[in-house]
């Protein structure tokens, strides 16, 4: 069982008992879950297609398996772009998937995401998978919240994206910080990380917003959140903590390497940025 599995049996894939069985101890105790992924996944093809009119090569961290759509999938056709995927070494299925789906397709290609992101994308541009002369659009929702250490991933990609390069993440936050006294997580955190050896880490939007703030500080050019609601359908359990969540979004910038370091006032002024139409 992994989590790219369980992921995808909270979307409706069947093929997978031990992943079923997970997702169900997850819905107990957070019904709307499953809604959250829907909605990062739309959230993130929205995101897409319209960075499509500027953006030629993308780098997705910890894909999907179906039935969420690759990102190469998303993008219009007709733009040329690339896209590399860095897959865990621990989901040898969706790098399975990969290969007997995608081995023809012209500009897709994946590559391990061991050790860290960054000599990872200075092996693929030594490799000619991408180029580190123009900005890169890097999709970092799952990687992100399922992480100990999201600060280590975003300081390896600040040491090698290119300036005007973007990283787009969704997350998923409990509407309460309810925590089971013997962990400090929340019921959903506990159940996930019970069943893999990848964690869950929910965060509130202010502990998100830190990691593009410190110790790098990022152009946040997008940043929101949307309250998720479990379907009518779906009664609470006795055991469940939170019928809701939020899905906070985050679009942020790769600076030139010259600028200073912002003020904490335009830090503060960041945490609610304008709609860039360019995002």
């Amino acid at each position: 069982m992994t989590r790219a599995g369980v992921r995808a049996a909270l979307g409706g894939r069947w093929d997978d008992l031990g992943a079923l069985s997970a997702a169900w101890r997850i819905r107990v105790c957070m019904p709307a879950f499953p809604e959250t992924i829907t909605a990062e996944h739309e959230f993130r093809d929205r995101v897409l297609i319209r960075a499509a009119r500027r953006f030629r090569q993308y780098v997705v961290v910890d894909p999907d398996l179906p039935p969420w759509k690759p990102v190469h999938e998303v993008l219009p056709a007709d733009r040329g772009a690339r896209v590399l995927y860095l897959i865990d070494d621990a989901e040898s299925a969706v790098r399975s998937w990969m290969v007997a789906a995608y081995r023809e397709t012209p500009d897709v290609s994946w590559m391990s995401s061991a050790p860290r992101l960054g000599a990872c994308l200075r092996t693929a541009a030594a490799n000619g998978e991408i180029t580190l002369d123009a900005p890169i659009w890097v999709v970092l929702s799952s990687a992100l919240q399922h992480t100990w250490d999201p600060q280590a991933l975003l300081a390896d990609l600040w040491d090698v994206l290119p300036a005007d390069s973007r990283v787009s993440v969704t997350h998923v936050a409990p509407q309460h910080p309810a925590t089971t006294p013997d962990s400090g997580r929340s019921p959903v955190e506990a159940a996930f990380t019970s069943c893999l050896p990848s964690p869950l880490v929910l965060r509130p939007a202010s502990d998100v917003l830190d990691m593009f703030t410190d110790p790098h500080a990022w152009d946040l050019i997008r940043c929101s959140g949307v309250e998720i609601h479990a379907p009518p359908c779906i009664a609470a359990s006795r055991s469940t903590t939170d019928t809701a969540a939020e899905l906070i979004t985050v679009i942020a910038r790769r600076p030139p390497r010259t600028r200073p370091r912002p003020s904490a006032s335009t830090v503060d002024h960041a945490r609610n940025p304008g709609h860039d139409p360019d995002a």
